[in-house]
Order: structure tokens, then sequence, then C-alpha cells
């Protein structure tokens, strides 16, 4: 049983300073089995960079909302993932989650990360929307035991219904295996095309496959243009 609803989570999101902010983008149609992204955002300056970049490309196909948390994001991701949580259940859909991957720390590794997010779930859309009716759980990586590798992903209520509330945790990886060892069906759609059934290990597959994403701009004028790119409303 859910406790709680999205409204309250809200206004208590508010009292704690954390925004919440839509970006409506594309509405969608009913065709679209997918039509919100969550996105956890940390107000650094690299996050809030992040954070335009990707809603640049994200309002191209779902409606957004942004979860915003002062730094230094001591709530790590509870608050969006809560909010994702809450939102599918409540509205009987699924959802995508995704965060500012790196705000705190931001590296080239993390942003061919936000870059494999945004082409798999924009650019490749449909290929995941296909399989909602198949799985709960919809990612590029899926781990072994169902853990969410890189921690995008779209759950169905389903999904969202079979794990207890999500709480707040001082561990911070203790939001990358919330399905874990759960009986949730899941598609890896970038791990599932280059698996293989032999003694290869899956994770290095992954961060090898991950490297395709790099981007070709240097880091330090990265940064600088994303303040320009799509400035927040």
């Amino acid at each position: 049983m859910m406790n709680g609803s999205l409204a309250a989570f809200e206004r208590d999101l508010e009292e704690q300073g954390i925004q919440v902010v839509w970006h409506e983008g594309r509405r969608g149609t009913a065709a679209d089995r997918c039509r919100v992204c969550v996105l956890g955002v940390l107000l650094t300056r690299e996050g809030e960079a992040i954070e335009r970049y990707m809603l640049s490309r994200l309002t191209r196909a779902y409606r957004v909302v942004c979860i915003r948390q002062t730094a230094p994001g001591a709530l790590f991701e509870y608050p969006a993932l809560r909010y994702a949580q809450l939102y599918s259940i409540e509205h009987d859909e699924p959802v995508l989650y995704l965060h500012t991957k790196g705000a705190a720390n931001p590296r080239p590794e993390q942003r061919k990360i936000i870059n494999m997010w945004l082409a798999e779930f924009v650019g490749a859309k449909q290929k995941y929307e296909a399989k909602i009716p198949e799985y709960d759980l919809l990612m590029p990586y899926s781990g072994p035991r169902n853990i969410t590798w890189q921690n995008g992903f779209i759950a169905t209520p389903e999904a969202f219904s079979s794990i207890p509330p999500i709480e707040k945790s001082e561990n911070r990886f203790e939001y990358e295996i919330l399905f874990r060892d759960s009986s949730l069906s899941s598609f890896g759609g970038r791990l599932d095309s280059i698996i293989r059934n032999d003694d290869t290990d899956n994770t290095a597959l992954m961060f090898d496959d991950i490297e395709k994403f790099s981007s070709f701009i240097p880091d330090a004028f990265w940064l600088r243009v994303l303040h320009w790119i799509n400035p927040i409303k």
C-alpha cells in the first residue's frame, strides 16, 4: 500500500526548499505510452547547465518535471525518485526517471552517460515504448537481479507499486538497487543487443558501449555553452 499522495509530497518538498518545476514540452498522444519524465536536478553551476542541456532534448518527447535540490544535495536521488513513484502510481502510467548525472563532480565519463540517455530515451523512444506492454523496467543497461545500471530508466506503475515507498537514505547507492532481486521483468535496450553467451564480463561490455556517446566538444567549452542553450524561463 502506497502511503501519502503526490500533492502532499509536493508540499513537503516545497517546505524543504526543493523546487518542483514543470516544462510542458511535448504532451504526447494516446499512442505515447510514456509521456512524463521526472528529472532530478542538483542546483550547482554544473547541475543547472546539465539541466538546460537535457531539457533542450527531453522536451521534444516528454513533459518534464524538474525536482530541483540545492547543493550539496544531501537527499541524493530521494526527492525525484519518490516523486516519480507517486506520479506513476497516481496517474497509472509509466514514467521516465533521470537526473543531472555528475552535477556534483562533472567528468567526461558522466557526460557520455547523459548523451547515452538522451540518444536512447529521446532518439530511440519508440523502441522502449514498444516494449512497455512486455516489461516492468526498461533501461539501456539492465544489471543482474534487476539493478538499474546508470540509474536512468522507465518504470511502469506495476514496478513502482511492487516496492515499498521510497525513503530517505544516507547511502546514495541504495537508490541504484531499488528493484534488486524483485520478480520484475526488465529490458536492457543496449546491453541486450551486445550481450554474449560466454565468460565475458557484461559490465565491461556496457562501459565499452558507453564510449560511443563521447562528445567532441571540449569539457570547459561544453559547460560554458550549456548556460546559453534553451534557457529556463
